[in-house]
């Protein structure tokens, strides 16, 4: 008998048993299936559809069916109205000056009232004053107030007071966190007591600001859990509120030629502590994201560059964009978070550092 390989062998012929021939005229057969049975519960056809057939999971009352569409709150809004801030309140942290204080301004802009807050007795002049000017323009309120951000109770303290004073129509569904410092000392020579400062600031301080929020939006949102559990957080109900943390690109490399380690260490830190906390406040409403800038030119790092001239070629040859970031570059980003824009958006790190990160 000749042999075949394996994939040249052919199933055998179906059995004259399971079909019956029925012949007709001509040489066309009719072949009529033989009745296949199951081990499956039989359904009558006649059942309603809303019986529930044995062994099937159960959705919950009042979900959709995974056939059916989801709501879609935000689809009738108009594309530029989801990065309307009208209608609510954002609590800026580390505004008097630099990044806080424009992405302040930014938010003016985009309707929002804005409660500054800093370390600083008073912010930088005239920036502040020409950010007044814009809220007045607007026709909203900014504020401005101290704050210690490693000191836990006063940080409760200030957000409470902050959340009381929103306007009705408008209230806090924001927070932005740009308190930061940076101290450049080789790691070998690096003081304990000023290492412990810098992580106390740049990632105890940023938990403390979220975390205050957090007490006080749901303290104020009871409903709000259970308005994530029958998907009614929407731009129409105000159930949700967004946190954006400032990290740095330099939490997620090591910058060669700046020799910061714990400055780096403590922004890596909170590009984690916001992936935990979206994790954590999701079902309360609350979003939680972080954005890493990268070189910014201000007025502080334009001395520095003056100072060193060798950065500027470090940092230049580190963008694929050829030059540094300003500060304005980054209202666009803040506001996307802050808004309606990003209302899936949640535990994500956005690194807006001209690629340098991308090689």
């Amino acid at each position: 008998m000749r042999s075949f390989p394996p994939s040249m062998v052919r199933s055998p012929p179906i059995s004259a048993a399971r079909l019956r021939i029925h012949p007709r005229a001509g040489s066309s057969l009719r072949l009529a299936a033989r009745p296949i049975t199951t081990s499956l519960p039989h359904r009558d056809a006649s059942a309603s559809p809303s019986t529930p057939s044995p062994g099937k999971p159960q959705l919950p009352l009042g979900t959709p069916s995974p056939t059916e569409a989801p709501p879609a709150p935000l689809a009738a809004v108009p594309a530029p109205r989801l990065f309307d801030l009208t209608n609510r309140t954002v609590i800026v942290a580390g505004a008097a000056r630099g990044l806080g204080l424009t992405v302040a301004r930014a938010f003016l802009e985009a309707g929002a009232h804005v409660q500054a807050l800093d370390l600083l007795p008073k912010p930088d002049e005239p920036a502040w004053s020409q950010t007044q000017k814009v809220a007045a323009d607007r026709g909203v309120t900014l504020t401005y107030g101290t704050l210690d951000v490693t000191d836990q109770q006063q940080v409760h303290d200030v957000f409470e007071k902050c959340f009381d004073a929103a306007p009705t129509n408008a209230p806090v569904r924001g927070l932005f966190v740009s308190a930061g410092i940076q101290l450049m000392i080789d790691a070998i020579d690096y003081p304990a007591d000023q290492f412990r400062k810098l992580i106390d600031v740049n990632l105890t301080g940023t938990f403390l600001c979220a975390q205050a929020f957090a007490r006080e939006w749901t303290s104020r949102n009871p409903n709000s859990t259970e308005a994530v559990e029958k998907a009614e957080h929407s731009v129409s109900t105000g159930n949700t509120a967004s946190i954006v943390m400032t990290a740095s690109m330099s939490g997620s490399v090591a910058n060669r030629g700046i020799n910061a380690a714990p400055y780096n260490a403590s922004k890596a830190g909170v590009v984690q502590l916001g992936r935990n906390l979206a994790m954590e406040w999701g079902e309360r409403g609350i979003r939680v994201n972080t954005l890493s800038p990268g070189y910014i030119r201000t007025a502080l790092t334009a001395k520095l560059l003056q100072d060193r001239p060798d950065f500027n070629e470090l940092w230049l040859g580190g963008s694929l964009l050829g030059r540094l970031s300003t500060p304005d570059e980054f209202r666009g980003p803040a506001i996307f978070m802050l808004s309606d824009a990003s209302s899936f958006m949640t535990g994500a790190d956005l690194i807006v550092d001209g690629g340098h990160t991308a090689t």
